[in-house]
Parts: structure tokens; C-alpha cells; sequence
């Protein structure tokens, strides 16, 4: 996310550390520039229109320390920031809901995750 690749035309994100910056067990084992460099969070500034686009998955039910707190500090600076961001939320996922919750919540966010890698990688 800091520069742009042209080989880099999206980013998915399903229930993923998007800003490891107060994650205690990352702050345990990393430096304070480490923290920020592979933080997605630190990233979302300068000109949008630049941005690749961005689907991120939540799960609801998410029991990782810290999970759903970086994801939704992310996605609130990607929408500040005017970034080209799509966001969906399983509300009784679990982390992993993709193999761990068969349900139409679970298949309707994994249809969506795809259909946006087709958009924006080509058929």
C-alpha cells in the first residue's frame, strides 16, 4: 500500500489484523516502526484516487484479541480518507467463517469477495 504497483490492481482482507499497532501481542515482539510499516491502517493517506480498491470481510463473532477492533478502526480511516473501500460484516461469523460457518451469511460475503477480485482482476 505505499506505493503503487501495476501489478497490483485490488486487496482483499477477510478477517484480517488491518492495524497491528495496538495489538499486544504484536507490540510485544515488534518495533514501533515495524508496527507501523505492515499496518494497512498507516497507509490510507495522500491522494485516494491513487488507491487500488479495498474489500475487507469482518467477522462478528471474531474471539481474536484486538481482530474486529483493527478492522474497524481501518475501515472508519479508509472511509475518512475517501479510499475506495467495500466493507462486509457477518455478523455471527466466526474467524474463519469462510470453512466454519455454513451459512448464507458465510456464502453471500464469499460470492461478493469474488466478484470483486473478478471486477478488478479481469474474467
Amino acid at each position: 500500500m505505499q506505493q503503487k504497483l501495476p501489478f497490483v490492481r485490488c486487496l482483499v482482507a477477510l478477517y484480517a489484523y488491518l492495524d497491528i499497532q495496538r495489538s499486544p501481542s504484536h507490540i510485544d515482539n515488534e518495533s514501533i516502526e515495524t508496527l507501523k510499516s505492515f499496518s494497512p491502517l498507516s497507509h490510507l493517506h495522500g491522494d485516494s484516487s491513487s488507491m487500488v480498491p479495498i474489500f475487507v470481510a469482518r467477522a462478528g463473532q471474531d474471539e481474536i484479541p484486538m481482530m474486529n477492533d483493527s478492522i474497524d478502526r481501518f475501515v472508519a480511516a479508509a472511509l475518512a480518507a475517501n479510499a475506495p473501500v467495500t466493507c462486509m460484516n457477518h455478523p455471527l461469523g466466526e474467524h474463519g467463517f469462510d470453512n466454519q460457518n455454513d451459512d448464507d451469511r458465510s456464502r453471500e460475503i464469499i460470492r461478493a469477495a469474488l466478484a470483486f477480485l473478478r471486477e478488478h482482476l479481469g474474467k
